[in-house]
C-alpha cells in the first residue's frame, strides 16, 4: 500500500487552488460580471475584503482537497488523467452542484445563472483535478 506524499498534496493542491482562483475570478468578473453586479445590487450585497479573502482561501483549500482525494484513490484506480477526471467529477458533484442547486427553491439566483455556474464549475473542477493529478507524485 502506497503512502500519501503530503508535501506534494500541499504543493499540487495550492497549484490547483491557484488555477481555481484564476478561473473563478475570470468567470465572476469577466464572463458573468454584469450579471453578478446586477444581482448583488438587487440584493444589496457588497463584496469587501473579508469576502474576497474567504473566496480565495476556500478555493485554495478546495485545490488541496482535490489533490488529497486524488492521492487517496490513486492506489485503487491507478495514476493518471482518468483517475483525476473521476475525482474532479466527484468533487464537482458534491461541492458545486449540490450547493448551487439548493439555491433553486429559494430563488436566490435565476435558474440560468445557477445552471451556467454549474457548467462552468464542472470545467473548472476538471481542469484543477487534471493539474493536481499531473503534479502529484508518490514518495
Amino acid at each position: 500500500m502506497s503512502q500519501i506524499n503530503w508535501k506534494r498534496v500541499l504543493l499540487a493542491g495550492l497549484a490547483a487552488g491557484l488555477l481555481s482562483n484564476v478561473l473563478g475570478i475570470t468567470y465572476a468578473h469577466f464572463v458573468m460580471g454584469d450579471v453578478v453586479e446586477r444581482l448583488m445590487r438587487e440584493r444589496n450585497l457588497t463584496f469587501g475584503p473579508e469576502v474576497a479573502a474567504l473566496h480565495l482561501t476556500s478555493r485554495f483549500a478546495l485545490g488541496v482537497f482535490i489533490v488529497w482525494m486524488y492521492a487517496a484513490v490513486r492506489p485503487r484506480f491507478g495514476p493518471g488523467p482518468r483517475t483525476a477526471a473521476i475525482v474532479g467529477a466527484a468533487v464537482w458533484l458534491f461541492t458545486y452542484t449540490f450547493s448551487l442547486l439548493n439555491n433553486l427553491p429559494w430563488k436566490t439566483f435565476p435558474p440560468d445563472v445557477i445552471f451556467k455556474s454549474i457548467a462552468f464549475a464542472f470545467l473548472e473542477t476538471a481542469l484543477c483535478a487534471q493539474l493536481g493529478g499531473w503534479l502529484y507524485r508518490e514518495p
